[in-house]
């Protein structure tokens, strides 16, 4: 395959882009006013192209049928009109860096995170307020940029490996506080490379007159914060409100480890070259114990079939070959949910699949928090390259009692919900 050199830039928009593409694995194609995805220039050569550049465009869509590009390794497509990603997206396997800055984003799909050699995320000056919570399922990710959007709370782990992927929020101003265990981890006696962060202020965010907030209140600094309640959780436990949670909460808490565990188990199993059938042990004795249990509720009743006898076999029966079927070199609870319990509700498989907004910060407990969580704050330092600043730590935990446990050790806030 051969390069197009920078030169091409030069060339005049008329010229024949068709015969370009049958020859090149690199498109230039920045600043050509296309309005939408030239995915019909490449006439059958999606899979010889590696890299293409878009920039300062004007296309507002990507199709779906960007998948064709199985061997896209670079997506270039900045300063264009874009509101939303293709779920399809995330069928691009060899996918390593998509650069998507300066568009309308409002949302990023949670199947993004099933594009598992990504190592660059930009995602600059877009309208995002939130982050899909599975992008720590990205284990190569070594950039992730989210600066000048409007992101109202930061993910407990946006991010898989905290020592390894630089992460940048700078400038969303609606940001007041980070997550503990990312302060914790990420941003602890480290210096961040921004002078100027554009966020985390420790003063009044304004108007709370819709929606419900929390109150901080900082006695010995005189400090007074207002925060918009996260959307993550249905139910804010506080001191005053110690309804304990749902037996839906705790069931999910509890299913979410068991996935957890099969899919590290599943991540350790040492893997035979002798043998296709390799996957086979992946029908653990957790998974058959876990679907026994459900058959008795007959949630999935709808989704059976008759075998030759007349007998119900359930669908999930055709369920077992997906993870042999979708082979990754890792597995995350998604893929054991999608695997083995497909005829679930979907308002589960959503919740299961996505993952739990946090977990308990406890260090004893760790337990996933669906939608029932208790909060406290306390105020920690932030290193900037000529200056210390203070800033806002939330902390999530799944009750009062690892609450208590953790504000014992540490300068917790007083607050109250408004």
């Amino acid at each position: 395959m051969r390069i197009i050199n920078r030169n091409w830039l030069n060339f005049s928009t008329a010229m024949d882009y068709n015969q370009c593409a049958n020859v090149s694995s690199v498109l230039h194609w920045n600043y050509r006013g296309f309005t939408e995805f030239p995915l019909q220039k490449l006439q059958g050569e999606e899979a010889d192209v590696i890299d293409i550049y878009l920039k300062e465009n004007l296309i507002s869509r990507i199709p779906s049928e960007i998948c064709k590009l199985s061997n896209l390794e670079s997506l270039y497509l900045s300063g264009n009109d874009i509101t939303e990603l293709p779920r399809e997206i995330s069928k691009l396997r060899s996918l390593k860096c998509l650069d998507i800055s300066g568009n309308r984003l409002r949302y990023i799909p949670e199947e993004i995170a099933d594009a598992k050699n990504l190592k660059f995320l930009i995602l600059d000056e877009n309208e995002l307020k939130r982050l899909p919570l599975r992008l720590a399922e990205l284990r190569i990710l070594r950039y992730l940029s989210v600066c000048d959007n409007k992101l109202e709370w930061l993910p407990q782990r946006p991010v898989y490996n905290y020592h390894h992927c630089e992460f940048r929020f700078w400038r969303n101003a609606a940001i007041r506080t980070i997550p503990y265990s990312l302060w914790n981890h990420m941003f602890r006696d480290q210096q961040t490379r921004s002078l100027n962060i554009g966020c985390l202020h420790l003063t009044n965010s304004g108007d709370t007159s819709n929606g419900a907030y929390i109150k901080i209140l900082d006695n010995k600094r005189k400090h007074e914060v207002t925060i918009k309640t996260p959307y993550d959780y249905e139910t804010i436990l506080t001191g005053d409100n110690q309804t304990p949670p749902s037996l839906f909460e705790l069931s999910k808490r509890r299913f979410y480890i068991i996935l957890c565990d099969i899919a590290n188990k599943l991540n350790d199993r040492p893997v035979s070259i002798y043998s296709d059938n390799h996957r086979d042990n992946v029908n653990n004795i957790c998974v058959r114990k876990l679907e026994d249990k459900l058959d008795g509720f007959r949630i999935n009743e709808h989704s059976q079939i008759n075998d030759i006898n007349g007998n119900y076999e359930l669908n999930r029966r055709n369920q077992l070959n997906y993870i042999i079927r979708n082979r990754t070199r890792t597995y995350a609870p998604a893929d054991i949910v999608r695997g083995y319990f497909d005829y679930l509700p979907n308002f589960i498989k959503t919740d299961l699949c996505n993952g739990p907004p946090s977990r308990c910060e406890n260090i004893t407990c760790k337990n996933p928090v669906f939608d029932y969580a208790y909060f406290d704050f306390c105020i920690e330092k932030i290193i900037l390259i000529d200056s210390k600043e203070d800033v806002l730590l939330s902390a999530v935990f799944c009750s009062k009692l690892c609450a208590d446990s953790w504000k014992s050790e540490k300068p917790a806030l007083q607050w109250k919900l408004v």
